[in-house]
């Protein structure tokens, strides 16, 4: 059974379709579906400061190489953008074709990518994006994020936040949290997601969660 987890901070934003969200060490960055954007929050002040056009917006986003990667359309595809001229610069195919590729994160080790229909997130290399690394999950992921030696995902249908420990390759935690998560990331001290329900950024704590 899920431990219920409380959020610590929540922020309404003006949006009809949470998508992706990421931490840049200074804005969360989330995208939108209906207005096809990409936005800067401040999560100190609430606000947003600046907006990147992103044609087909569709499931997570992260930060790769100084660039910003969005998951786009019904191929879900990889669509990377400069975000100082908001233009894109390429787009990568979906490594797993005709699959629902829903979360992504760049990291230290490679890309995170989850897969909604599979119920699996890979981990595949930053040259031609080979597969290093699979792991089963028991949820459908809706958005992927890291934190040292865990793997942290959000399921929309069940409204939680898993944690999968990723040296032993096993679920360790489920949190039962307000609203239906999509998008997710982490900040260093707390784990934030996009409440699709509710249209809001949402942050919890969630104690362990950055053991090294």
């Amino acid at each position: 059974m899920p431990f219920s987890a409380g959020t610590v901070r929540d922020i309404p934003v003006r949006a009809l379709k949470l998508c992706g969200l990421t931490w840049t060490g200074e804005f969360l960055l989330f995208s939108e579906a209906v207005s096809n954007q990409i936005m800067a929050l401040d999560p100190y002040s609430g606000q947003v400061e600046h907006r990147i056009p992103c044609p087909e917006v569709r499931t997570d986003l992260t930060t790769m190489g100084g660039h910003l990667v969005q998951v786009v359309g019904d191929r879900r595809a990889l669509l990377v953008i400069d975000p100082d001229t908001a233009l894109p610069i390429r787009e990568i195919p979906n490594p797993r074709p005709g699959n629902l590729l829903s979360g992504l994160e760049a990291t230290r080790q490679g890309v995170w990518m989850g897969y909604e229909d599979l119920r699996r997130i890979d981990l595949r290399g930053y040259g031609d994006f080979e597969l290093l690394d699979s792991i089963a999950v028991s949820g459908r992921p809706a958005g992927v994020t890291v934190s040292d030696s865990y793997l942290v995902y959000a399921d929309h249908a069940t409204s939680t936040i898993n944690v999968v420990d990723i040296e032993e390759r096993r679920e360790m935690a489920s949190f039962s949290v307000a609203g239906n998560p999509t998008g997710i990331t982490w900040d260093g001290t707390r784990i934030w997601y996009c409440d699709y329900a509710t249209l809001q950024l949402r942050a919890i704590e969630v104690p362990g969660v950055d053991k090294t």
